[in-house]
């Protein structure tokens, strides 16, 4: 071939590539351009049915982002009494899993919103989780290529609950103050076992029924799961408040009438109009067993001691009750105690009261005189219901208390774990 057929050769050739090589990449473009609308089209079919199945069997919206906000979240109580989450992790992908321990679910997304509304309001979002009933979920899913799609769904919360906002039924409600310096306030049922810390409840409410500023004060590394409520007709903002990295998860909302805490009275009647019997003191590794009502002067523990209670019982103490060491007050199986109190109640040094149990409907204790504190602190517990409405109720130094308690004021820095199974 001569120089001028190869030329001529090689330009055809040349002209023929340039043809032929844009129609190979539109195809090629055009195949990944369908490749990621198909990912995206099944991650955005995984997301949607995710949510859909996951938010409609949810008992309540804890905490939810605003609807303005593109990389949003929503946290909600499942029906296993867990707490979940979705937000968008730092890859941009949407997580999901219980709080504290999300794993992917799709993605990568470039928006991620959460808007709620009430059952009695489609029109204008909300963010108290107490009142969400329908969730809208937009989202938009981008691919390799840059383009993004949008997914969108509705979701109704079938959650049952029977109480508007603020007439919830009283957890820890108080006259006057709360003072929370650390620790934390979260909830359980005892009827599905015993509390675990490692999945804390987050329906916990504290209440106040006075109105003025500052009646609820949370500091330090304070945390209580559930709600916050001020006295009917009080500002939250003003009367709630939080310092340090103290967080309330819940709701800042007003009671829409005050919890009725009412003065106490001791028992009547034989043995409580008798005089008292005198002390019972009780040390070493004694352990006394009661099947009666009693009226005593004062009681103290100490040593390894254990009182236990057989029967449906009632005891009377005039003076104080006091618990030290490591010693034990036990209700036997199918027993009960209703005890009343005219001085302070005292313990501590990891005594503990009604946790053999672990229910504290069992044990209700009544404080019937006023300006006398209920203190406990130096890792005791205690399971009851309690209710000191002209008192204190102090609760320190890893101290824990399970159950219910209606008083004045309250302070510490240990836990409280409401027990919702446990009623007045």
């Amino acid at each position: 071939m001569t120089l001028v057929e190869l030329t001529v050769a090689m330009a055809v050739m040349v002209i023929v590539f340039a043809a032929v090589v844009p129609l190979f990449r539109a195809i090629r473009n055009s195949w990944d351009a369908r490749e990621g609308n198909a990912d995206r089209l099944q991650n955005g079919r995984v997301l949607v049915d995710h949510l859909c199945r996951q938010l409609a069997k949810a008992k309540k919206v804890t905490s939810v982002s605003d609807s303005t906000q593109t990389n949003g979240f929503i946290e909600f109580k499942g029906n296993d009494d867990h707490t979940y989450r979705y937000d968008i992790g730092a890859n941009n992908y949407v997580e999901f899993g219980q709080v504290g321990s999300l794993a992917d679910l799709a993605g990568p997304v470039s928006q991620l919103r959460f808007t709620c509304f009430s059952k009695e309001d489609l029109l204008n979002p909300i963010t108290d989780g107490a009142a969400i009933r329908l969730v809208k979920v937009q989202s938009i899913l981008t691919g390799s290529t840059g383009q993004g799609e949008t997914f969108t769904t509705s979701v109704y919360l079938r959650t049952g609950t029977p109480y508007p906002l603020g007439t919830e039924p009283p957890c820890v409600a108080l006259k006057n103050t709360v003072d929370w310096y650390d620790g934390a306030i979260d909830s359980y049922r005892s009827s599905q076992g015993a509390y675990n810390p490692a999945s804390p409840g987050s329906e916990a409410l504290v209440s106040v029924n006075s109105t003025s500023s500052n009646r609820i004060e949370l500091s330090g590394g304070t945390i209580l799961r559930g709600s916050a409520y001020i006295g009917p007709g009080g500002n939250p903002s003003t009367g709630i408040k939080t310092y340090d990295s103290a967080q309330i998860t819940g709701t800042r909302g007003v009671l829409a009438q005050e919890v009725d805490i009412p003065d106490l009275s001791a028992p009547t009647g034989p043995p409580f109009s008798n005089p008292n019997e005198g002390s019972l003191s009780l040390s070493g590794s004694t352990v006394l067993t009661l099947s009666s009502n009693h009226h005593y002067n004062n009681v103290s523990m100490w040593g390894t001691s254990k009182l236990r209670i057989s029967g449906h019982l009632t005891i009377l103490v005039d003076g104080t009750w006091q618990m030290g060491d490591n010693v034990a007050l036990e209700i036997l199986s199918n027993s009960s105690l209703n005890l009343y109190l005219k001085k302070t109640m005292s313990i501590w040094s990891e005594a503990e009261v009604n946790a053999s149990t672990g229910t504290p409907s069992n044990l209700r204790i009544f404080m019937v005189v006023s300006n006398k504190a209920f203190d406990m602190g130096d890792d005791s517990k205690v399971y009851a219901i309690l209710q000191n409405p002209n008192g204190a109720v102090k609760v320190w130094t890893n101290s824990q208390f399970f159950g219910k308690i209606k008083a004045k004021t309250l302070e510490g820095d240990a836990k409280i774990h409401v027990d919702l199974d446990a009623d007045f």
